[in-house]
């Protein structure tokens, strides 16, 4: 077998069952890591397991129970793993028990090792399920030793699946193990039998009786009988093929949420759960009309409450959600979104709602579920009414024809969707308007909607004063259509179209609504009052425009150090939040401003009323393009030029300062410590590792010191090693230290540095020369550092065996005996004598001498000079004539 069995596990007493977990004692006889993590993973006790982790083998102590209906694929937990005695090698056993369900289950179909079909392993792997045993199981009491005879596994279904060591067959070890399981048996009240069944309604039956705990007598009998008629129902679905209205196939863990469960096994049918007259039952989808029942005036007894349409917020047109598909080895996908384009394009953007159907392993069932969720969100004209004791006959599900004429509501069809009674209040009704198409069974087809009332369109007065003014809120807000009601009204229906196409539509309760989003274009804006009834007023009709906002009309820059900042301005002033949006090139001027070439060549920085550009180069010209942005739009780009400048001297007083903020300065500024006890015991107080070499004779010490740190805990990590070397003689020492570290932590702090450095202690007084290397980053801030800290610095080159020195620092100066330099920007400069590249004496450059001369020429001979000194100037020609003399003659 793989180098590692990991356990041998003895269960005590039978698989015992109890508090709705597999109690199992495990009992550790190797000590060793556990080879079996590749198999098995620890379970999250009371949380909810997808599709996905269901088919990965748990590993426990405790383990919720499960249960199945209708078929799934999953995994179990092991609570047993044993491996034959003897040496580790080719043909060994290995036997693994794992539980499939809490219940007696149906039967099994495949078993699978991995991604293989356990039968494609020959005799390398066999098998057995046992459910509901009543006596412990011979072949593992022949085969396993820790295998005792009170292990039985009453009353739960478990798997024992013995695999032999081939190394060809197990090149990664033992594989994970899934199970296709058929569910629990459950009662039919049709038939009086309890078969294997993934009908809907039924596996809603058994769990309330046998999880929820509900007796029988509780039990609306008729209710779950109809709902199990409807759910045997045979559609075809989209391949032509028949299959039933409502299947429910899954598992699920006894440590879920009870409410949760019920509620995602009735979504697998649409169902509501009813509670009436002291008796559970279950609506499932369907049409349960016509209506044979009338509900007139003469039965209210209290206001009536109407609802007309789903408010904007609450306004649906797509569903789109996940179901668990048997083709993909039940792994949970997306099922195809249910929309109604025409629900699209009046909303004028799609708005979606998810759906999750744990249970569901059709896809068309899924599309059938999302169909009728959609129609139900969306076609939800409302009525809440209280009726006398009449009422009391009316029931949830049932279809009623409402009948108020004087509300000019007539024979209108409503669904009972919830029912209250109380013998003070009488009972209370919410009716919805859900025709039978509501339930049918085309997909993301619209509904025609039967009329609500009989009320003459135009017995809603028309808005008035209808207008748009541009407002500033915030920086999305591009304005506010308003206007004035006249008369009783209950929303006003906002149309926003452009060129004739709806771009927006809004239901609003007040007389005014702000408008975001638009672009720069024309519109007109339709407003329509309606009230009560549902009857609506002509519409009040306005065009505006949605304009640009103008481009800067300057820029200011603000220098900084290695920075510039700009600072926009426009002339007109706005009445919207207007912000600016900064684009760059750097160093390449764009042939143009227009938006394609700034948006294809340049890098957007950033959007704000003003942008500050760091890590500037002193002196090259970086290119900028700055536009205004506001809600309606963006104006044309202006090209900025931004040269950074800052004196020498305080940059050089700015470098300094930052330096010296470093850790990487601290470090090398920082004099060597030569107390040797010191620096032992400091060592020993940080647990670090130290490795020292000494000899002394008299006053004299020489030491080697060597001192290794790891230091890690839950917010950070820390290395170093440090190096000393030492030699003392009377109070005098002569030290050479080396010192490299590294720093991280989990607020992304991090430092690595390293440095050198020799001191001299001559009575007190340290003469230190030093070198140090550092790169310090907190967060998104990241510096590098090399350091240098001697009295005299000095770069040599070495010629002919010779050293030349080529560069200098003493006493804050720096000397270069000879250089190019390509660019240079100087403050200051004292030069003794200058000339330029191409100077030659009377013919060609230019030339200034130390004595005070300075002689321009041409760029070529014959091009003429102008000499100037303390004493005149004189301009010759191309043939050296004199032909102006100034000064003395």
């Amino acid at each position: 077998m793989p180098a590692a069995i990991p356990v041998v596990a003895a269960v005590a007493g039978a698989v015992a069952v109890a508090n709705g977990a597999y109690a199992i004692a495990l009992v550790i006889t190797v000590a060793a890591q556990l080879a079996s993590t590749a198999l098995t993973k620890k379970p999250s006790l009371g949380g909810y397991r997808d599709a996905q982790e269901r088919k990965q083998v748990l590993r426990a102590a405790a383990s919720p129970k499960t249960v199945v209906y209708g078929q799934t694929l999953s995994a179990g937990t092991l609570f047993f793993s044993e491996e034959q005695a003897g040496e580790q090698d080719d043909g060994e056993l290995l036997h693994l028990a794992i539980t499939l369900a809490g219940h007696p289950i149906s039967n099994i179909g495949t078993v699978y090792l991995g991604d293989d079909d356990i039968s494609t392993y020959s005799d390398n792997a066999s098998y057995e399920v046992h459910i509901d045993r009543q006596t412990a199981d011979p072949y593992m009491l022949a085969n396993a030793p820790s295998w005792k005879p009170d292990m039985i596994g009453k009353g739960i279904s478990w798997l024992r699946v013995t695999l032999k060591f081939n190394a060809e067959k197990f090149p990664s070890g033992i594989p994970n193990i899934t199970v296709e399981k058929f569910g629990r048996k459950v009662y039919d009240p049709r038939t009086g039998q309890t078969v294997y069944s993934n009908n809907a309604a039924l596996c809603i039956l058994d769990y309330y009786r046998n999880y929820l705990k509900v007796p029988d007598s509780d039990i609306n009998w008729d209710q779950f009988k109809e709902a199990a008629n409807i759910s045997d129902e045979r559609v075809t679905n989209a391949e032509n093929l028949p299959e039933a209205r409502y299947t429910l196939n899954g598992e699920f863990d006894l440590s879920e949420n009870k409410a949760s469960i019920l509620e995602e096994m009735l979504s697998a049918c649409s169902g509501e759960a009813t509670y009436i007259a002291g008796k559970h039952g279950i609506l499932v989808g369907a049409y349960y009309g016509p209506a044979t029942e009338v509900i007139t005036e003469s039965q209210l007894a209290g206001d009536i409450e109407i609802m007309p349409e789903v408010s904007q917020a609450e306004r649906v047109n797509t569903i789109k959600g996940t179901f668990v598909d048997p083709k993909q080895r039940f792994a949970e996908v997306d099922f195809p979104a249910v929309s109604v384009p025409e629900w699209v394009a009046e909303d004028g953007v799609e708005i979606s709602q998810d759906l999750k159907l744990r249970f569901v392993t059709s896809e068309y069932q899924g599309q059938r579920l999302a169909d009728i969720k959609l129609k139900r969100t969306r076609i939800s004209r409302t009525l809440n009414v209280t009726l006398n004791l009449s009422g009391y006959r009316y029931r949830p599900g049932m279809y009623v024809k409402v009948n108020f004429p004087s509300l000019g509501i007539i024979d209108v069809e409503m669904r009972v969707t919830d029912w209250k009674f109380g013998v003070q209040n009488g009972v209370q009704l919410t009716l919805k308007q859900e025709t039978a198409e509501v339930w049918g069974d085309a997909i993301g087809k619209p509904i025609e909607r039967p009329p609500f009332t009989q009320l003459p369109t135009g017995g809603v007065a028309q808005p008035q004063n209808l207008k748009y003014t541009v407002e500033e809120i915030g920086q999305v807000v591009q304005g506010v259509l308003s206007w004035q009601n006249v008369g009783q009204y209950v929303y006003n229906q906002v149309l926003i179209r452009k060129d004739g196409q709806l771009v927006l539509s809004v239901q609003v309760p007040g007389s005014f609504t702000r408008l975001t989003g638009l672009l720069r274009d024309t519109y007109t804006a339709h407003v329509i009052a309606v009230n009560q009834m549902g009857a609506q007023s002509p519409e009040a009709y306005l065009e505006f425009s949605i304009e640009a906002p103008p481009p800067p009309s300057r820029i200011e820059q603000k220098q900084g150090y290695f920075a510039v900042t700009l600072i926009p301005h426009i002339n007109e002033i706005t009445n919207v939040s207007t912000q600016f949006d900064f684009w760059t090139s750097e160093l390449t001027r764009l042939p143009n401003t227009s938006q394609a070439t700034v948006e294809g060549n340049a890098t957007r920085a950033g959007i704000g009323s003003n942008w500050t550009a760091h890590e500037l180069k002193i002196g090259p010209t970086y290119y900028w393009y700055v536009r205004t942005i506001n809600a309606f739009g963006t104006s044309a780009f202006v090209e900025v030029p931004v040269v950074c400048n800052t004196d020498t001297g305080e940059l050089i007083d700015y470098i300094d300062t930052q330096i010296r903020k470093s850790e990487a300065f601290d470090r090398l500024s920082s004099a060597i410590d030569t107390n040797v006890d010191a620096i032992l015991q400091n060592a020993l107080n940080l647990d670090a590792s130290v490795d020292h070499q000494f000899e002394a004779y008299g006053r004299n010490r020489a030491d080697i010191i060597t001192v290794r740190q790891t230091i890690a805990n839950n917010d950070s990590a820390y290395a170093q090693k440090f190096e000393q070397l030492q030699a003392q003689s009377d109070s005098n020492t002569a030290s050479v230290q080396q010192v490299s570290s590294a720093y991280a932590d989990l607020s992304g702090k991090l430092s690595a540095q390293w440095g050198v450095k020799v001191q001299i202690d001559r009575n007190g007084t340290k003469y230190v020369a030093g070198m140090q290397l550092g790169v310090e980053g907190n967060g998104g801030s990241t510096q590098s550092f090399a350091l240098f800290s001697a009295d005299t610095f000095a770069i040599y080159n070495t010629q002919n065996q010779s050293y030349q020195l080529a560069f200098t620092a003493i006493n804050g100066q720096v000397f270069i005996n000879d250089a190019l330099i390509n660019y240079a920007g100087i403050t200051l400069a004292k030069i003794g004598s200058w000339y330029s590249a191409n100077y030659v004496a009377g013919i060609s450059g230019t030339i200034m001498r130390s004595d005070g001369s300075f002689e321009l020429n041409g760029s070529s001979d014959g091009a003429g000079r102008v000499f100037m000194n303390n004493e005149g100037l004189s301009v010759l020609d191309g043939n050296g004539v004199v032909r102006v003399k100034v000064g003395r003659i």
